[in-house]
């Protein structure tokens, strides 16, 4: 029953899903699918929603590989659509589908939802696929950015660096990755070649070997060296293994390696190009394009600054230590150490540097030790004691001094150990050299290159937090336009419900009333067929009269509604309940009316809000006397209003429908009336800015609730 009446809905549903950017499905209980919007057929890169349905079957796992947000495959027993008709709760999640024909991947936000027949069962489970790829790719491209930034800042070690750097791309961007530097006029050197599986690696390295690239060849990575430009190829074919490979052996290694999809691009800084990474897939079948590219480029636009600012890094170090050398040949801070007379001697510039004035130094060991810092006193005292123990060749350690003026500076010094014709320890002789400034220019170049990396992140947030917005104030800009539609759409179908109800009403008068005259006229002096017949056409002359007057009345809430002014809200139920005197006598109803507020509000419309209420409360009592109870509670600035009743009651599944129009849940017989009045109801109080809703035990009675603005009472 449930496939029929699906099937008879269909045009509806095509229709109304054509709009939705959602990618929506319906899955049978073989797990195929019986219905596709255009989002989902365009979504997994089919034509139309016919063709994705005619590949019959489980279609996601025939055509595509999935896995989970952290790469993981994903079996189809785990997919919501799968869990909701095994009758499990679907649970909603993140999937990447990578299509197996072309490689191409989507991100995509999945939950399912069942759809039940009379007797509970699941018959379809309804599949929601919400498309996240540039949201996940944006998030891939900050963090593995932001990794390789940490990476880059962390240390000054060229090829460790660049090796952790390219190990990041496996395997969230392919399934290999590699570094080669330049190297003059030789082929480029291959630094790093990253694979997960260590086989893979090593048929590299053999296929490097036999084969090796001349630096004047066509390849890939000689011809980014030379233009120094990124080379992109998405679609590697075997085509192109035939015309690349030097003999059939090569060719066999260029297939077993079974690249499918490669980017290289140049490692540039300052203008020279030092080398290239390479990223590529090959088993995952994965097809690298423009957006990949441009990860690519941005981390090799990083690492190359980090090369380059190591490069100079290092050459500062080797100027250092010129001068370093230059002072040790001109004894420029030179002390020695008489061990066996316990006498240290210091040259003029090493006083200097302690900050005492030339030819003050006392010459004894704790004289050398005296300006010591306390914190490394021990550390250097323990070197020196150990190197005499064990006769070492080579002193050097650093530390800090104290000077006279409290001024606190680093010092490194070398020596080296001389014995004498015993092999005891006869002297240690060195040079001790200021590095205070060394230190702080490494500290300041480590600095400089996480401030670079700093700076370069946070500007690729900067204007990634721009597109964002501007995305977001478009999107805000056409709903608000989509809304302004809306809102002039309903105000013209309200005009047009008013005008239709109201013009209705004079022809459905002039036939109410002939057909009355002949029920009077002609009543039991023609046969009892056309009585019942004239009988027939006096009531539905009459409910079409009752319903055009409530559609009319519906429609006036909107169009004919008085300005929202302060009002006492005694006052409208006084008149609510002024329009229900006489049922409130004949029904024997005892009223509770506790105090109430005022509202802001429109007075006429309020008191036929709470007549519709009481009405009701009135009117499906039950056949015992009613008791309704009016009150009000009022708290930040929102009134809320309870109508409480101990009628027949309402069942929890019908609590929003009995607010729809038109929607009845009796028949005319048991209780009479239109099933409009809710409806008048929720669109009064919407038309105040508040909600309605009800609260109800079947066989005990019902609550109304809804909320008002609260309002002052004017000063008299």
């Amino acid at each position: 029953m449930l496939a029929q009446l699906f099937e008879h809905a269909r045009p509806l549903v095509n229709a109304l899903f054509a709009q939705v950017s959602d990618c929506v499905t319906v899955q049978a209980p073989d797990h195929s699918l019986c219905f596709a919007n255009p989002a989902a057929a365009r979504m997994l890169g089919v034509t139309s929603p016919e063709e994705l349905l005619g590949w019959g079957g489980p279609t996601l796992t025939e055509h595509f590989q999935l896995f989970d947000d952290a790469g993981r495959p994903v079996g189809p027993e785990t997919l919501p659509g799968r869990q909701v008709l095994a009758g499990q709760c679907g649970t909603e999640r993140v999937l990447r589908i990578r299509d197996k024909r072309t490689g191409q991947e989507r991100w995509s936000r999945v939950s399912a939802a069942p759809v039940r027949d009379t007797q509970g069962k699941v018959v379809y489970a309804i599949n929601v696929f919400r498309d996240i790829t540039e949201v996940m790719r944006s998030q891939e491209r900050l963090s593995l950015l932001a990794e390789a930034g940490e990476l880059l800042s962390a240390s000054l070690d060229l090829e460790s660096t660049l090796t952790a750097t390219a190990r990041l791309l496996v395997p969230r961007l392919g399934d290999w990755s590699g570094v080669n530097l330049a190297n003059g006029a030789s082929p480029a050197r291959l630094l790093a070649a990253i694979h997960a599986d260590p086989a893979k690696v090593e048929l590299m390295r053999q296929l490097r070997e036999r084969y090796p690239a001349d630096a004047g060849n066509s390849s890939s990575i000689a011809q980014v060296l030379r233009t120094g430009q990124p080379l992109l190829t998405s679609d590697i074919t075997d085509d192109m293994y035939v015309a690349t490979a030097r003999d059939a052996e090569h060719l066999r290694l260029l297939r077993e390696l079974g690249l499918r999809s490669l980017i290289v691009v140049p490692l540039n800084a300052r203008g020279r190009t030092l080398g290239t990474l390479s990223v590529a897939t090959a088993e995952s079948s994965r097809r690298l394009g423009r957006d990949e590219l441009r990860l690519v480029e941005e981390l090799a636009r990083r690492a190359a600054l980090a090369v380059d600012n190591a490069r100079l890094f290092a050459e500062v170090k080797c100027a250092q230590a010129r001068q370093e050398v230059a002072l040790e040949a001109g004894r420029m801070g030179a002390w020695e150490w008489d061990i066996p007379a316990g006498r240290v001697t210091w040259a003029p510039a090493l006083e200097r540097i302690h900050g005492i004035p030339e030819g003050s130094f006392g010459g004894t060991f704790q004289d050398y030790q005296s300006d010591m810092h306390p914190e490394d006193r021990e550390r250097v005292l323990a070197s020196i004691q150990r190197l005499v123990a064990l006769r070492e060749p080579e002193h050097h350690v650093q530390y800090r001094i104290v000077l006279p003026d409290g001024q606190v500076r680093w010092l490194e010094a070398h020596g080296r150990l001389s014995l004498d014709e015993h092999g005891q320890p006869s002297r240690l002789t060195g040079v001790c050299t200021d590095i205070t400034e060394r230190l702080a220019l490494e500290e300041d170049a480590r600095r400089l290159v996480r401030e670079q990396a700093a700076r370069a992140e946070a500007e690729r947030a900067r204007q990634h937090t721009a597109e964002l917005l501007a995305s977001l104030e478009k999107a805000q800009a056409e709903l608000a336009q989509r809304a302004q539609e809306l809102t002039r759409s309903n105000e013209d179908l309200e005009q047009f419900a008013y005008v239709a109800s109201h013009d209705l009403q004079e022809p459905l008068r002039m036939v109410a009333s002939y057909v009355q005259l002949l029920s009077r006229r002609y009543k039991e002096r023609l046969d009892a067929d056309a009585d019942e017949f004239i009988r027939y056409a006096v009531d539905g002359a009459t409910r079409m009269q009752a319903l055009i007057n409530d559609l009319l009345a519906f429609s006036r809430v909107g169009t004919r509604g008085k300005e929202l002014v302060p009002v006492p809200l005694e006052k409208s139920l006084e008149r609510a309940l002024s329009s229900l005197r006489l049922a409130l006598e004949e029904s024997g109803a005892r009223m509770e009316v506790e105090p109430l507020p005022w509202v802001k509000g429109d007075e006429g419309q309020l008191a036929q809000l709470l007549q519709n209420l009481v009405g009701n409360a009135l009117k499906f009592c039950g056949g015992r006397p009613p008791r309704i109870r009016v009150s009000a509670t009022s708290a930040g600035g929102t009134v809320t209003v309870a109508v409480e009743d101990n009628g027949i009651g309402i069942e929890p599944q019908y609590y929003e429908r009995i607010f729809a129009i038109f929607q009845r849940l009796h028949s005319r017989e048991e209780y009479p009336g239109t099933g409009i009045g809710l409806s008048i109801c929720k669109k009064i109080v919407e038309r105040h800015g508040g909600r309605i809703w009800v609260e109800s035990t079947p066989g005990q009675g019902s609550t109304f609730h809804f909320t008002l603005e609260a309002a002052e009472r004017p000063q008299a």
